[in-house]
């Protein structure tokens, strides 16, 4: 099985919810026998960090399997356990409309971010030479703003790559991955943060030296950023924040550290230091904590929002399918089913290349329980029914025709979804798929 088959088995078929991203780069990379030093060199995190996920996975991976597993063991198991079956590898035709079915190796099913050498990922210019030349910049700010499944890692992946070709060291945190205790207070939470990133820079935590409750919390990790961890630095450090919108939930800690960051990146104007810090930033939301308008990190440095893929980058996408020359209103279709949504138009175009599968069959079906999107529906179904008020909110905005107004907390949670895209002060569905299934599902 291909590393990606095995995410989609381990998550669906095991663990029974999804990954985050790096429990996906531990789990794929350990089925490709890399070690974590080689993990984190890669993939932005810390190996402190990536031994970390590794040693939960495995204890959940021998909790549902009831025998023990560690990273040494998983290929033996995981490949006893999951019994791969084989793919159809001819292409093939029918009278009615052409039909694929493509080699399994050439195409894995897009279950996760594209590594940097992947063929799939589709540039959306200017966005990446945007951000390439932002981390370039001395104490430059860079921030990415999408939904769920837009892109976002793709990208920072792709910012990693290029910061490493330049020499620079990178810190990735993920706030999506952290224990709600790191969010207590802003101590416990700059504590963890400036312990995280001396781990990802390999260097030994020195938090007892720097840390004094009398100068302030905020100040302290000032002190630990500038006289340990940039003094006497040769090479710039580019520190990513991803899952910066998780601070929404703990506005205390939002409020103390999104002016701090803000701080840190102005400093940079008059202190030679601070300029070997580059700051990115990634939500997936826009960030509704209250801040003095000099004080917020969300309106200064290079804004990017990744927007959806045209009809060219459906095309060009198709291409690298192998689909471009049998059927030619594809990305009409694409745009008119899933609004370029980029992991949907990827499903897609994965099973009309895998599968003996035609352009109508797929579309007809598409919001349907038994459709390509089945899994990912039922997923935020479910994630629905739990909270009410949230699928209640949903349900108002597929009834309406031109979109309803909701509260800020609220239109944060399902934009961060993807499940709604919002115009002025309108919420609407962000494609017809959602509007579709959850009108037959949500009716109350």
């Amino acid at each position: 099985m291909e590393p990606n088959e095995v995410l989609l088995a381990i998550e669906e078929r095991l663990l029974k919810r999804k990954l985050t991203p790096a429990e996906r780069i531990v789990l794929g990379q350990t089925w490709n026998k890399q070690t974590y030093e080689q993990m984190a060199k890669q993939s932005g995190y810390g190996d402190a960090h990536l031994k970390d996920t590794g040693y939960k996975l495995w204890r959940a991976i021998s909790e549902v399997l009831g025998q023990r597993v560690t990273k040494k063991s998983l290929l033996f198991v995981l490949r006893e356990y999951l019994h791969p079956e084989p793919v159809p590898l001819t292409p093939v035709k029918t009278k009615t409309s052409p039909v694929l079915v493509a080699n399994s190796t050439q195409h894995l099913y897009p279950s996760g971010p594209l590594p940097p050498d992947s063929p799939l990922y589709i540039q959306r210019p200017p966005n990446e030479d945007l951000a390439y030349a932002e981390i370039q910049r001395p104490g430059g700010f860079l921030r990415i703003k999408a939904p769920q499944k837009m892109g976002k890692t793709s990208l920072v992946f792709r910012l990693v790559h290029k910061a490493h070709q330049q020499r620079y060291q990178t810190v990735h945190l993920d706030l999506q991955a952290i224990d709600q205790a790191v969010f207590s207070s802003i101590d416990t939470f700059l504590r963890w943060f400036c312990a995280q990133t001396s781990r990802a820079l390999n260097l030994p935590s020195k938090l007892d030296e720097y840390w004094d409750a009398s100068m302030g919390h905020k100040v302290s990790s000032e002190l630990y950023y500038q006289e340990y961890l940039l003094e006497n630095r040769e090479t710039p450090i580019v520190l990513i924040i991803g899952a910066a919108e998780k601070l929404i939930e703990h506005p205390k800690v939002a409020q103390d550290f999104f002016p701090l960051l803000r701080s840190w990146h102005e400093k940079a104007r008059w202190n030679f230091l601070w300029r070997n810090l580059r700051i990115v930033i990634v939500h997936a939301t826009e960030i509704y904590v209250p801040l003095r308008i000099n004080q917020s990190p969300f309106n200064i440095g290079q804004a990017i929002k990744l927007p959806r893929f045209t009809a060219e980058q459906v095309a060009e996408l198709a291409a690298r399918y192998d689909l471009e020359q049998h059927h030619d209103n594809l990305a009409i279709s694409l745009l008119g089913l899933v609004g370029g949504h980029p992991y949907l138009v990827n499903i897609f175009l994965y099973f009309l290349a895998t599968q003996p599968s035609n352009v109508d069959s797929l579309v007809k079906a598409a919001a349907t329980p038994s459709g390509i999107y089945g899994t990912h529906l039922r997923n935020y179904l479910a994630l629905l029914k739990v909270e009410p008020s949230l699928a209640t909110a949903f349900q108002k905005v597929i009834s309406s025709e031109e979109g309803i107004e909701l509260d800020a907390v609220t239109l944060y949670r399902l934009e961060s979804l993807g499940l709604i895209t919002v115009k002025g002060y309108q919420a609407v569905p962000s494609c017809d798929v959602y509007r579709i299934y959850f009108q037959q599902q949500l009716s109350f």
